[in-house]
């Protein structure tokens, strides 16, 4: 009698058991199980398809909503980018990619050529520097031209120029003295004497009577030279070179420009300019050669100072950046594309452990009412 009442209690818990697993096994399965729906005939069976498939697009909605609203936030990611772990990883990671590039033997014109796709970079970087400083010039000649030479030139320079009028007007008045006083300045003294006294006809003629040319010189020559170490002369000079500066300072550059050709100018001061850069031999350097005084400077500053200047620039645009991506549509896109087959292989990567557990949980549970019903039914009977 009780191997009888045992039996049938066991009995119960077995099929309890299985059916409480069979049960949440098979509710588990049409999570996901029929991929399409089924019919007999024009009547569809019920769930069918499964749950997921059923609501695919709600679901990409959804995932979508998620990823941007709880996951991948912009909070989220200033945070982690103000982290200061995060932000020695980074350091040390660029560090260590620049030092690789750094250290490369290949030559700066076969990187710009890889890197770039240029054909020539020596003739593009040339290209490059002569529309660059022939701009740089031309703005700043058209900023000029409107300006006196007075607000162009350096107040400094001004000033010595202005110091240096007497002292040049001396100098002057001792170059002429001296030709004066040398033979050929006497020669040429003499022979504006002649041509003087030729051009004024009967009065040169009876001054010719009275003296010979060599006796006339001779008379004229001490009285310019004492002339012109006389401090009037000098005070003259001084006056007239004087307001030949003032009324120079005073003058727009845009006089002088019947005076030359500006863009010829700017042509052959660029080329000037561009053939004293020495293009052609930094591009035959290798990298590492060229960088060789800068590297730890590069590597231990400007990295450091680019990765975070980077980071702040990233963090302060990083909730427009990403209202920018769209990042829910993509998701929504991304999970539309999926098959239902994938769908149920990447849930069930992440909760197959947990699916398995509601199994044995659904068995434990059917067991536990068996032996409920086995008991009450033993009671019974």
């Amino acid at each position: 009698m009780m191997s009888s009442i045992l039996i049938t209690i066991l009995f119960m818990i077995v099929i309890g058991a299985v059916i409480g697993g069979f049960t949440n096994s098979l509710a588990i399965k049409m999570l996901f199980r029929p991929y399409e729906a089924r019919y007999i005939g024009k009547w569809k069976i019920p769930f069918t398809p499964g749950l997921i498939p059923k609501r695919r697009d709600e679901l990409a909605v959804q995932l979508g909503k998620m990823v941007v609203e709880h996951l991948l936030t912009a909070e989220g990611i200033q945070q982690k980018m103000h982290d200061p772990v995060f932000k020695r990883t980074m350091i040390e990671y660029s560090q260590k990619e620049v030092l690789h590039i750094l250290e490369s033997d290949e030559s700066i014109e076969e990187l710009l050529k890889k890197g770039l796709h240029l054909e020539n970079p020596a003739v593009e970087m040339k290209r490059k520097a002569s529309s660059y400083i022939s701009g740089i010039l031309e703005t700043r000649l058209e900023e000029l031209k409107h300006k006196e030479l007075e607000e162009i030139i350096p107040e400094k320079m001004q000033a010595r120029i202005d110091e240096a009028i007497e002292p040049f007007s001396e100098l002057i008045l001792t170059k002429i003295s001296e030709y004066i006083a040398s033979t050929e300045g006497k020669q040429k003294l003499a022979v504006m004497i002649d041509r003087y006294l030729a051009d004024r006809g009967t009065l040169g003629s009876m001054i010719n009577m009275f003296f010979t040319n060599t006796r006339l010189v001779d008379k004229v020559q001490p009285e310019l030279l004492r002339l012109l170490k006389q401090n009037d002369i000098q005070n003259v000079i001084i006056t007239m070179l004087q307001k030949q500066w003032d009324d120079l300072k005073e003058t727009k550059i845009e006089t002088f420009e019947d005076k030359f050709n500006s863009n010829k100018m700017v042509n052959e001061v660029t080329v000037i300019i561009v053939n004293e850069l020495p293009i052609d031999r930094m591009m035959k350097l290798p990298l590492s050669e060229a960088v060789a005084p800068y590297k730890e400077r590069i590597i231990e500053d400007i990295v450091p100072r680019i990765v975070d200047a980077a980071g702040k620039y990233l963090s302060n645009n990083l909730q427009p950046l990403m209202e920018q991506l769209h990042l829910a549509e993509v998701v929504k896109g991304q999970v539309e594309t999926f098959s239902v087959g994938r769908l149920e292989e990447m849930v069930l990567s992440i909760s197959r452990r947990e699916f398995k557990m509601i199994t044995y949980l659904g068995a434990v549970l059917g067991g536990v009412i068996g032996l409920i019903q086995g008991v009450i039914i033993t009671l019974i009977g």
